[in-house]
């Protein structure tokens, strides 16, 4: 069952699931080091850079959530009561980072490493519900995924082969990897990760008038604010889609 929310605890425990779900018996859990284990469910290269990025992701994840419930301001006692127990999963994970075998990992979180049914599966849930009622967020779809994988490779191949100053075509570039890697990590770090990307890419554009005019002076700033656009249009929410449009126009000409 995908994700109903989007806040670091709901994302934490989908990927726990989801490794459980792959490696769900004793046997096959002592057979494979906990790294590899969820670097085969998320899908990447246990060894390069963006597949150790993925898995330190998932791993600072605990520390992600006790800041977003302190953030929701609740008094000691109800904060105490949704953080009890995130330290155990914390331990855990750090286990993850040691190369421990997967089922030493999930034996810290539940005795028998059934990890759907433990109380720290039950407890990330809780903390989903409460960060959700305070801000209420869904995950992109894998539609919406695509989409912005397509864009964003698309627009990747338009400023390389395009007639951009190198300084600039640098610029995007990695702003644009960047996007590319929270896309294909956003079922760890979420939507917000996309936006954080995607607000760098335009703020490092509009902060430099100089660049901006190079855009003019090649005939890209029409294919730019087009893509701003579309990107805009899927990763935000509520009004946000039609505030940037308008500060794209004003911005971009």
């Amino acid at each position: 069952m995908a994700p109903q929310h989007d806040n670091p605890a709901a994302r934490l425990r989908d990927v726990l699931v989801a490794v459980h779900a792959r490696f769900p018996g004793q046997r096959d859990q002592e057979a494979i080091l906990g790294w590899a284990a969820f670097a085969q469910t998320l899908e990447v290269d246990e060894n390069s850079a963006a597949g150790v990025h993925a898995i330190a992701s998932v791993i600072q994840l605990p520390a992600t959530i006790v800041a977003a419930v302190r953030a929701l301001g609740e008094d000691s006692d109800e904060e105490e009561h949704l953080l009890f127990g995130l330290d155990t999963l914390e331990s855990a994970l750090s286990g993850v980072a040691a190369r421990k075998p997967l089922y030493q990992v999930f034996a810290e979180i539940v005795p028998g490493g059934h990890v759907p049914k433990s109380a720290a599966a039950h407890g990330l849930l809780s903390i989903s519900r409460a960060l959700h009622r305070a801000n209420p967020t869904q995950p992109l779809s894998a539609e919406d995924l695509t989409r912005l994988e397509s864009l964003i490779t698309e627009m990747m191949s338009e400023v390389s082969a395009g007639a951009l100053p190198t300084q600039l075509r640098i610029l995007l570039l990695s702003h644009l990897h960047s996007m590319l890697q929270a896309v294909h990590i956003s079922r760890v770090t979420g939507r917000e990760d996309i936006e954080a990307t995607f607000d760098a890419l335009f703020g490092s554009v509009i902060r430099r008038p100089e660049h901006v005019e190079s855009m003019r002076e090649t005939g890209f700033v029409e294919r730019f604010r087009d893509w701003i656009n579309s990107v805009n249009g899927i990763i935000s929410i509520g009004t946000g889609t039609v505030g940037l449009g308008q500060q794209v126009m004003r911005m971009l000409g």
